[in-house]
């Protein structure tokens, strides 16, 4: 394992878009949910995906009602267009991913998903592009193991994650990623597994770190703070390990 003791995602728990909370209507994946994550401390995980006219944005659904009450898919947008939306009933918008880590600064270590859809070899070389002169920690996740042997291709040195899960519906690339069948060729850093379906065999291999998603209770935490390194969470607030 190539991930130091004293590495972010093995010390500091990851808020799962940021630290939001929707009574006090601070949404998910925006800007307030970001700053509250650095004023306590946290990292944050976030999810890029591109627009229809190859932007990166931060936005974790593939269809945009959910969080902004438009109906539609959220790649079939433009840039612009996506801009004009606000989030969860809130004057919050769609962040652009370069916006972002300007906003960031290096202050808080980042955790990046990169979302299945649309043309995987462009997201990976704009989300690398874009990270190629920031100069905070960070690393990258995926349930795509095809966007992750483009990482490891592309720029081999950042720190990829597979995420992982029991589906409830079967299909061969669900089977594999349950599985982590393709680790051997995409050689992840760490899995991301969802807790409700640890302790599991495949998803704790040896040397292999091991976060858990997502913890959203005391007693969830109880229940996986041993068998996993580090914790994606919401609404709690899991201690920061002291090195």
């Amino acid at each position: 394992m190539r991930i130091p003791k004293d590495h972010f995602l093995l010390t500091t728990p990851i808020a799962h878009r940021g630290l939001h909370d929707a009574e006090q209507k601070i949404p998910e994946n925006s800007y307030a949910a970001f700053s509250r994550a650095m004023q306590e401390g946290y990292a944050v995980e976030t999810d890029a995906r591109l627009t229809r006219d190859g932007k990166l944005i931060l936005f974790h659904d593939d269809d945009l009602f959910r969080m902004t009450g438009v109906k539609g898919k959220t790649d079939d947008m433009t840039a612009d267009e996506l801009s004009e939306l606000t989030l969860g009933g809130t004057g919050e918008r769609i962040p652009l991913f370069a916006e972002f880590l300007q906003f960031i600064g290096g202050k808080i270590p980042l955790l990046i998903e990169l979302k299945t859809g649309g043309n995987r070899k462009e997201l990976v070389c704009k989300v690398i592009d874009s990270l190629k002169n920031y100069k905070g920690e960070f690393a990258l996740q995926s349930f795509d193991p095809r966007l992750l042997w483009q990482v490891k291709k592309r720029a081999p040195q950042i720190l990829r994650g597979q995420l992982g899960c029991f589906y409830e519906k079967f299909t061969p690339s669900r089977y594999v990623v349950k599985h982590m069948n393709l680790n051997a060729f995409t050689e992840p850093d760490f899995i991301s597994y969802n807790i409700a379906d640890l302790p599991y065999k495949p998803a704790q291999r040896k040397d292999t770190l091991l976060l858990g998603w997502t913890v959203r209770t005391e007693q969830e935490y109880g229940r996986v703070k041993n068998i996993v390194d580090n914790v994606i969470f919401e609404n709690i607030r899991p201690p920061i390990k002291q090195i």
